[in-house]
């Protein structure tokens, strides 16, 4: 089993069989016509930046299915009613769970408040009514995906007695995604043996993230942390044991 990171906060999770790709925003360098073709495609919600609108054209190439929160699968039911069929759309709220090919999904909490600056970014450059909320992350094989959240102590006890062995955690801190501070206190309070953080990178060239994967590692370095630090490159490969 392993993880390939795409950029922003979009993964490609190979389990057991069953390739899942989570919020598919692709952007250069990533050519997504060069992917292995997914079987499922997971969306935390319905944000530009996390590649609902790539839908259609997932749908003719790879042929998979979708799932997310309902309030999105509806949204996508309507938007796309003649380019994806309503029965490739699976809604999943937190606290439910499904199984694709042996393979179970947890949708887990997240905490993603908009703030008035996210309401303008969202108007200038969302090109879509896809709705923001609510926020799923998400659990399976052991890989956990918080999708767009800040720290909640409801992650933790949704995740309560499940073993994560690889968190993927914003570390933005702006936008109203966790800090390294954030990220790092969610890693060690779901016993995550690594964290790989996503949603750093910019959006576009006039929207940064306040911090970067450094300051993760220095962060985890001054506090001595036993969670294990795993920044990767676009299209770097992460296996089960953390071995790149």
């Amino acid at each position: 089993m392993s993880l390939t990171y795409l950029g922003y906060s979009a993964f490609k999770f190979d389990l057991r069989g069953l390739t899942v790709y989570v919020d598919p925003y692709f952007r250069d360098p990533v050519d997504w016509t060069r992917l292995a073709p997914g079987q499922l495609v997971l969306f935390s919600h319905g944000h530009f930046d996390h590649g609902v609108l790539a839908a259609p054209e997932l749908w003719a190439a790879w042929r998979c299915k979708f799932a997310g929160p309902a309030a999105l699968m509806q949204w996508m039911a309507r938007k796309y009613k003649r380019k994806i069929p309503a029965d490739m759309l699976i809604s999943i709220n937190e606290g439910e769970s499904v199984i694709q090919q042996g393979i179970k999904i947890e949708a887990i909490p997240a905490h993603h408040p908009t703030t008035r600056l996210g309401k303008t970014l969202l108007a200038l450059f969302a090109r879509s009514s896809a709705p923001g909320k609510p926020v799923n992350g998400y659990l399976m094989d052991g890989y956990y995906h918080s999708g767009d959240t800040v720290y909640s102590p409801a992650i933790a006890a949704a995740l309560a007695g499940k073993k994560i062995h690889t968190a993927c955690i914003p570390i933005g801190g702006k936008y109203k995604v966790a800090s390294p501070q954030e990220a790092l206190k969610i890693a060690e309070e779901i016993g995550a043996s690594r964290l790989v953080p996503m949603h750093w990178q910019p959006l576009v060239e006039q929207v940064p993230f306040r911090y970067q994967p450094s300051d993760l590692i220095k962060l985890a370095r001054s506090s001595g942390t036993a969670v294990e630090i795993c920044p990767l490159a676009i299209g770097e490969v992460l296996n089960q044991s953390g071995q790149k």
